[in-house]
């Protein structure tokens, strides 16, 4: 047997190895120029002129190549070999180097099969590891002078390989860390701007409920005293006018009060759990659906298959909200399509009318708290709610509108897992 094993290098490596080649900057761009580095410089410490790299992929438990040189390189690219499959599955299985002086001598590799008619019968097969790991394997074979590769030539390369390992195995690592440290700095970018938006809501919260007690019972008297003062006035007196104006001015402020309450209490039950999605839409449909003015409402459900569990710390408000706002916008009358659609890791859920659109100069105020396109009957802070519960839950809410077709309200949210 002329084949040489070994597990560990040895310290002694010859000091005529020098590497000819001069690492340039560009080589280290990128873990594929570097292994096209890597490749050409164990080839030229070894005086070798055909070889390839393998590396090992986690996902499809083979060795896949990722770069050859010598006149067969052509017909091997792409190619997977799994472990304990030929030389370089056995030498990625035990972790162990191998080299073979005359492959026709060797009594443990002779009945292995080559890829391509080689010149010379003597290779080397050397294992990446780094922490422990298998990186991939190096196979080095046609020595430029078609003599069999030796010890020397084994230690040479084995040395090298470790560094390899070591130096691809860091590259992954920071390439993998600048992916996470982007992903990172995209998320508090997008915390930030949520803050920055909800940061007039939360005061609005701390506030609401001690002046919404302080101006109920001044609010409560005053209507008392209105409602007197009409029964003391006549029908078509000019005072009464007066007095009824004064009356729609007192009921639109306690429509704000109500509002700021219900604000409050929205904010002080947002607790975040988890819920299945249509069950949520399913029940908050039923809840407004006995509703007087959603009779002449023709619902479309199209919902997605799959049973969808997702965050919710108030979801059930956000949909009532924007199911009441679609029958007001239809007066009634018309088409509501609810869909929902699964990409990837996140649920879209559109909420559809057939009403008269959102005009061009309020879309930008939709979502401010106390804006109201109802002329008074509103107490404009349903869509503010809305879109602070959509954001605890993790998601966002658009919507597109058009002036006499109808408006869309869309919600994306992170999709836990399908039940």
């Amino acid at each position: 047997m002329k084949s040489s094993l070994s597990q560990n290098p040895s310290a002694g490596a010859s000091s005529t190895g020098v590497l000819p080649l001069n690492p340039e900057p560009h080589f280290f761009a990128s873990p594929d120029n570097f292994i096209e580095f890597a490749l050409d410089s164990v080839l030229a410490l070894v005086q070798a002129h055909a070889g390839s790299l393998m590396l090992w992929d986690e996902e499809k438990k083979a060795l896949v190549l990722k770069s050859a040189r010598g006149p067969y390189c052509d017909r091997v690219r792409d190619a997977h070999i799994r472990l304990r499959e030929g030389v370089a599955g056995w030498v990625g299985d035990k972790g162990r180097s191998v080299l073979v002086k005359d492959i026709h001598d060797d009594s443990q590799f002779s009945h292995y099969r080559r890829a391509g008619n080689y010149e010379t019968h003597s290779f080397m097969s050397i294992p990446l590891i780094s922490s422990n790991k298998l990186v991939g394997v190096i196979n080095i074979t046609e020595r430029a002078n078609f003599d069999a590769f030796t010890e020397d030539d084994m230690v040479r390369a084995r040395l090298f390989a470790q560094h390899i390992a070591i130096a691809y195995d860091n590259m992954r690592l920071a390439s993998r860390f600048r992916v996470e440290n982007q992903r990172l700095s995209e998320k508090v970018v997008i915390l930030e701007q949520t803050l920055e938006r909800q940061e007039p809501l939360v005061s609005i919260g701390k506030l609401a409920s001690n002046l919404a007690h302080e101006l109920n019972n001044p609010l409560d008297s005053i209507r008392r005293y209105v409602n007197l003062a009409l029964e003391q006035v006549m029908e078509d007196s000019l005072a009464r006018q007066y007095i009824m104006k004064s009356k729609e001015g007192i009921r639109r402020a306690i429509q704000v009060i109500r509002g700021l309450l219900q604000y409050s209490r929205h904010a002080a039950k947002m607790e975040l759990r988890e819920s299945e999605l249509h069950q949520v839409l399913r029940k908050s449909l039923e809840g407004v659906s006995h509703d007087d003015n959603f009779e002449g409402v023709h619902v479309r459900l199209e919902l997605a298959p799959e049973e969808c569990v997702v965050p919710d710390c108030g979801l059930a408000v956000v949909f009532r909200n924007l199911f009441k706002n679609a029958y007001q916008a239809m007066k009634g009358r018309g088409t509501l399509k609810i869909s929902t659609s699964i990409f990837d890791t996140t649920i879209t859920v559109k909420i559809q009318d057939s009403g008269c659109g959102v005009p061009d100069a309020v879309k930008t105020r939709l979502f401010e708290p106390f804006f109201s396109t109802k002329q008074g009957e509103g107490t404009g802070i349903g869509l503010a709610i809305s879109r602070e519960i959509v954001e605890k839950c993790g998601g966002s809410i658009q919507f597109e509108s058009m002036p006499e077709i109808g408006t869309t309200f869309i919600i994306h949210l992170p999709l836990l897992r399908r039940a």
